[in-house]
């Protein structure tokens, strides 16, 4: 049997030019997991990959520094990325293409991240709606069968290096992976996309035999054996984020 941890990246920088770093929380929040997942898996092998965002890398180093596994090589698998949200805001409303306008508008709201969260959350439906997948560079078809793809070559890097791999990774490629083992239909899998915490854990369980076939991860036997794990970041308060 072989276990995926993935573990969503730490918090980014909502709001700031280069929306791929790391703040000082999710840096905390990537130690923290780290800490977590050396008590839960000891000594036992492990390896692990990210996709090729500086969130992905730096939370990795983060978590994989506190667990003192700092010498356990990271693989980087693009397929692993997250979708390009910037681009999904713009076809749904193309005044907002621009990342100043964007900007711009959300400073005029009470509370910019509700705001941000309500309009993507449309834009997002609108991605995954099916009406018009040729507006966008990569469509919800396209984004999900190269994740799937990612995925079960993560799990084929345990039975060549390791007993677990460890898949740091973004909100939507756990969501993708989650909707296929469960059967969840494109709305179910929104909702759960919205509830994934910055440093959560989602573990998949795949018997061997049905990684040695290398196919996505919806054949007999893979499990979903916890969802968003995040217990080690509810306290101190300000530790639980999700953009």
């Amino acid at each position: 049997m072989v276990a995926l941890y993935l573990i969503r990246h730490g918090q980014a920088s909502f709001g700031a030019d280069d929306y791929d770093r790391l703040s000082a929380i999710g840096l905390d929040q990537g130690r923290r997991v780290g800490r977590d997942l050396a008590q839960r898996l000891g000594a036992a092998a492990i390896v692990a990959v990210s996709g090729g965002l500086n969130r992905h890398r730096d939370t990795a180093g983060a978590c994989l520094g506190a667990m003192g596994r700092g010498d356990v090589a990271l693989a980087q698998d693009p397929d692993l990325n997250e979708y390009d949200p910037a681009d999904i805001i713009a076809r749904h409303r193309p005044d907002l293409a621009d990342a100043a306008a964007l900007r711009a508008e959300l400073a005029t709201a009470p509370d910019p991240r509700r705001a941000y969260q309500a309009l993507f959350a449309d834009a997002v439906t609108r991605w995954m709606g099916g009406g018009h997948d040729g507006d966008y560079a990569e469509c919800w078809p396209v984004f999900r069968a190269r994740v799937l793809a990612g995925l079960a070559r993560a799990a084929q890097r345990a039975v060549d290096g390791g007993g677990a791999v460890l898949v740091f990774t973004s909100g939507g490629p756990i969501m993708v992976a989650v909707q296929a083992v469960l059967g969840l239909d494109d709305a179910a899998a929104r909702q759960l996309h919205w509830a994934l915490v910055n440093g959560g854990v989602t573990k998949l369980l795949v018997p061997s035999r049905a990684v040695a076939q290398m196919g996505p991860p919806v054949g007999p036997g893979w499990s979903l054996s916890s969802l968003n794990e995040h217990a080690c970041l509810e306290a101190p308060p300000g530790l639980l984020t999700y953009r």
